[in-house]
């Protein structure tokens, strides 16, 4: 009956969740794999890296500037053609663009995981009875901290944008106005 059908469901999602982790450790070693490439091109030793040839590039810029009001020709610094062909190619970028994408399947396998581990636990039955009315809540929950002051009440404008060019499909959003006194007598009460 029932019981058979719960734990069948739950025996599937068990199921479903330890695909779901195979998975993410698979894009999470993919991801690492891709980080060290990344490192890997930004750390080599010597002029190979382009982190060092980033900062020799700025060096040989900062030198050009203090010697550029004298006369004669500055030879300015050129990267090893393996790091100009990196940069050509746009393997930074492309591999970056790699580990975002990479970011984003294993957030939504995350996703994924949350989603089944909530089909896996049971539902919870409400603690005590039905609330039935406003004076059961404030009996199990307590008042409102600031009651509304009697005698006001609050008026809304309507907003002037009408979809679909009729006046029955007017726009939701809605601006409250100041409140105001109104006169005891008129006031309507509901009682609950």
């Amino acid at each position: 009956g029932v019981g058979l059908r719960a734990r069948r469901r739950w025996r599937a999602a068990t199921m479903d969740q330890e695909m779901n982790v195979r998975a993410k450790m698979a894009k999470l070693k993919e991801q690492k794999r891709v980080a060290d490439e990344i490192n890997e091109l930004l750390t080599r030793p010597g002029e190979d890296g382009l982190n060092e040839s980033s900062r020799k590039t700025m060096k040989n810029l900062e030198v050009a500037v203090v010697v550029s009001k004298r006369p004669g020709f500055f030879e300015y610094y050129k990267p090893a053609p393996e790091v100009e062909a990196i940069q050509k190619n746009g393997e930074i970028q492309h591999l970056v663009k790699k580990l975002n994408r990479l970011g984003g399947e294993i957030a939504q396998l995350d996703a994924e995981s949350q989603n089944i581990e909530a089909m896996r636990k049971p539902l919870k039955m409400s603690s005590g009875p039905e609330l039935t009315s406003l004076a059961q809540w404030n009996a199990r929950y307590g008042t409102v901290e600031k009651p509304v002051p009697s005698g006001f009440y609050s008026g809304f404008n309507d907003a002037p944008k009408i979809y679909g060019g009729t006046e029955h499909h007017r726009a939701f959003k809605t601006q409250s106005r100041t409140m105001k006194r109104r006169a005891v007598d008129t006031m309507r009460r509901v009682t609950i």
